[in-house]
């Protein structure tokens, strides 16, 4: 399984490997969530596309904007992802809406949705959940894990 976190507002003043830069609790406990299930964990970066988690990476603000932008970033992101992992892996998507589900999507319609990644392999746990929400269904998952 590879596992997708998307990347937080609250970074490092410095540059740092994505793993340290990005230093919500939501990003952390998903970090850790990932690891736990997937041989594989990326970033989702609006800035950078997917981000290795030992890739340096300075701060910076950016947002995914409107839904043109949000669907162009997916679709490379997506392109990217089925590069290295093909389509016949599960993809852990940990991340809000507007990055989930336009991933998702590119995922699935992948070069017209021909060689897409069939929807069932894409997982995504935390869909529709407020943040206050994912944060406990995370904490709810690591503790389990861990007994």
């Amino acid at each position: 399984m590879i596992g997708l976190i998307s990347c937080s507002a609250q970074k490092l003043p410095r540059p740092a490997p994505a793993r340290e830069l990005y230093c919500s609790p939501l990003f952390r406990k998903s970090l850790a969530y990932a690891e736990l299930r997937c041989e594989r964990v990326y970033v989702l970066s609006a800035a950078h596309g997917l981000l290795e988690l030992h890739q340096l990476v300075g701060p910076y603000e950016r947002r995914l904007g409107n839904k043109k932008e949000r669907d162009a970033w997916a679709r490379r992101v997506a392109g990217d992802l089925i590069a290295r992992h093909g389509r016949d892996v599960d993809y852990l998507v940990l991340a809000g809406a507007d990055y989930a589900g336009p991933l998702s999507d590119a995922l699935e319609t992948y070069d017209g949705g021909f060689r897409g990644v069939l929807r069932e392999r894409i997982l995504q746990p935390l869909i529709g959940m407020p943040v206050g929400r994912r944060l406990q269904w995370l904490n709810d998952q690591l503790a389990r894990s861990a007994a």
